[in-house]
């Protein structure tokens, strides 16, 4: 999903892990006058685009006895219904928490989340119907809680740090994830904000809670403004801000850019789509070009979705240009500049504005067309071989975190491999892996869309399927007709036609494609008779193309660094030495 390959454990866990799993509290029994002293309330508003997803108003409380609580009420607007918070959170003197009850009630039933302080550690527990997952953090003496659903955690954690009770390195706590996340604060600084027409003043904390970079905003003392840079999201306390909140940027803020871009518009079928082309600096024309091919999603050309900025193909540009290389990348259909709908389109609709922009790129004047590589990420990198062996013109062909089984194989390599790391035993692996073995039958022999199956229809396939789960498959943003012609494909045919130079790299913490896939599309290529072939497998690389030295997680860890300098300099060196004068 977004750049990530697809990871279906749709009908088997994905389904059940809910956008919002969250505790069994049924509220405080006391009003908030009994609890304490009220020393902070407000209302936040959550914005993302400019569209309104949570509301929350909050009060924190100093008891009598010592000590903190917070107490909050919120709704999130979703699509098609209004889901209601109730959480309480208890702080000892120095900030610290010892429990936490979030409740959450929708259309579909109650979803609970809670925390506890042990002597283990914080123990947090989700649940979901008959669902229940747990996890403990251990050994971290500097927590903060910081549940993804509630900004005025994030009013408690400012306090914190201005108070020196929290130090500058520190473990976030998620429960509505059930991890703990290292992170650091950096400030305080002076920055300037803008309301309405009115420009104000303030200070702020910038935040790095694993890979999200997050600026927290204050004035007079209290949180006003909080900005989420990684997923867009922008929250601000609308009882002081009701014209809303924007940080004003400093000018250059983003840093140079390498290269000379331009936008390229072009036909694909009905629809016109948009891209970037990047030219070297300098050098002599034509230029060797490189077609980037975005992962699974709605992505744009930056390899960036809604709630999910990676950079991934801008800094490949970047670092292509620098090394004298021009380069095209493009929205995805229904995704930025670009016509359509991201949502119902299929692979082969993918593969033809493949083609399309293929097309686009060569009819530039400063390319040359005889050396045109195309380079594959993710879900690219399975429709990138097609194309290549459809065309006999390509040059080269480079694949990032590729794979030689089908989706089909891979997705049932990412549940089982999810189940081993979450401790589960073989008998639940075993229950597991034949749900998903009859959801992936089901899709193989699917036709049509989800909207032309009811859910009685589903359920025959697949017994276990509640009506829960089955509108959260149907919710999915992947076409059916997308999964189907992934399931049912063999990538090891088409790669046995490339006959071009091939340049593979996989990573070795990648948790969506196992590293060894390499060696899958090394023995496919072997059998076709190809023998300019290079495999680079790195170790610490996941499946977004960053250095990653912990173990192995499917929570994306360093988008707030840069693409691993190791994959940038295995792609450009390879691409100099193959095709640079």
């Amino acid at each position: 999903m977004n750049t990530k390959l697809l990871l279906i454990l749709g009908a088997v866990l994905g389904v059940l892990l809910l956008a919002f799993v969250l505790p069994h509290s049924e509220g405080p029994t006391k009003g908030p006058d009994e609890m304490g002293t009220q020393i902070a309330a407000g209302r936040f508003a959550v914005e993302q685009a400019g569209v309104r997803l949570l509301d929350e108003s909050y009060t924190l409380l100093a008891r009598p006895e010592g000590g903190y609580i917070l107490l909050s009420q919120g709704e999130i607007h979703a699509p098609d219904q209004t889901v209601k918070l109730s959480q309480e959170t208890d702080y000892g003197r120095d900030y610290a928490p010892s429990s936490y009850d979030l409740t959450a009630e929708s259309k579909t039933g109650r979803q609970t989340i809670s925390a506890r302080s042990a002597q283990s550690g914080l123990v947090m527990e989700a649940r979901a119907g008959l669902v229940h997952q747990a996890n403990t953090i251990k050994d971290a003496k500097e927590i903060a809680l910081l549940d993804n659903n509630v900004v005025s955690h994030y009013a408690v954690l400012l306090l914190a740090l201005r108070a020196g009770a929290l130090k500058t390195t520190f473990t976030a706590a998620i429960p509505q994830l059930l991890v703990g996340l290292p992170a650091k604060a950096e400030g305080p600084e002076k920055v300037e904000f803008r309301s309405g027409d009115e420009v104000l003043e303030g200070t702020a904390f910038r935040v790095h809670i694993g890979d999200t970079a997050i600026v927290l905003v204050e004035r007079e003392g209290r949180l006003v403004g909080l900005v989420n840079e990684t997923q867009g999201i922008v929250a601000f306390d609308s009882a002081v801000l009701p014209k809303g909140f924007a940080i004003i940027e400093e000018p250059g803020q983003e840093g140079s850019r390498v290269g000379i871009e331009s936008e390229v518009a072009f036909p694909s079928g009905d629809l016109t789509l948009a891209g970037t082309l990047t030219l070297p600096a300098s050098g002599r024309e034509p230029f060797p070009a490189a077609l980037l091919i975005h992962g699974s999603g709605p992505v744009d050309r930056d390899e960036n979705a809604p709630g999910l900025k990676t950079d991934v193909f801008r800094q490949l540009a970047e670092a292509l240009a620098a090394s004298g290389i021009a380069s095209f990348r493009f929205d995805k259909r229904g995704v930025g500049e670009s016509g359509g709908d991201a949502a119902s389109a299929s692979r082969a609709d993918l593969l033809d504005d493949v083609r399309a922009a293929l097309d686009a790129l060569r009819a530039q004047p400063e390319v040359d067309g005889g050396r045109i590589v195309l380079i594959g990420h993710s879900e690219g990198a399975y429709l990138a071989p097609i194309v290549v062996a459809e065309d006999p013109k390509i040059a080269g062909l480079v694949l990032l975190a590729g794979a030689a089984r089908s989706l089909a194989e891979i997705t049932r390599w990412q549940v089982e491999t999810l189940l081993r790391l979450q401790g589960a035993s073989d008998e639940q692996v075993s229950a597991a892996l034949a749900q998903e073995d009859q959801y992936l039958a089901f899709v193989k022999g699917s036709e049509g869309e989800w909207d032309d199956y009811s859910f009685d229809e589903l359920k025959r396939s697949m017994p276990w399927l509640t009506e829960q789960a089955a509108s959260a498959l149907v919710a999915t943003p992947l076409s059916l007709s997308w999964l189907r012609e992934h399931y049912t494909d063999d990538p090891q045919a088409w790669l046995r036609r490339v006959s071009v130079p091939v340049l593979v790299v996989n990573g070795g913490k990648d948790l969506q494609i196992p590293s060894s896939e390499a060696d899958g599309i090394r023995a496919a290529l072997a059998e076709g008779k190809n023998p300019e072939v290079t495999i680079r497998a790195l170790d610490d690389l996941n499946h977004l193309l960053r250095h990653h030295p912990e173990a192995p997680s499917l929570t994306y860890r360093h988008l707030d660094e840069p693409v691993d300098a190791r994959v940038l300099d295995a792609v450009t060196t390879w691409l100099k030495r193959h095709f640079v004068d």
